[in-house]
């Protein structure tokens, strides 16, 4: 196995902030990238739900609260999180 090469881990680095819920501009800043269009480019089907973002909530919940719920259902069984 090679050890882990200096943009793998910028790309985990990246891929655990958006995981996070950072906005893509914030990732575009601590990268460097030029333009949003270079870091969506790369990343972008990271962001499967980015749209969502903007949706109403369905359920009658907060956006606050049905993000939360997407989050906690995202997680896979028996990570940390969920224990």
């Amino acid at each position: 196995m090679r050890p882990p090469r200096f943009h793998d881990l910028r790309h985990t680095a990246a891929a655990l902030a958006i995981a996070q819920g950072a906005h893509p501009k914030v990732i575009q800043s601590r990268l460097g990238h030029a333009s949003i269009t270079t870091t969506l480019d790369r990343y972008g089907h990271l962001f499967p739900n980015l749209d969502e973002a903007l949706a109403l909530p369905r359920s009658g919940g907060s956006r606050r609260e049905c993000r939360a719920k997407r989050t906690l259902e995202a997680l896979p069984v028996g990570s940390e999180e969920t224990a």
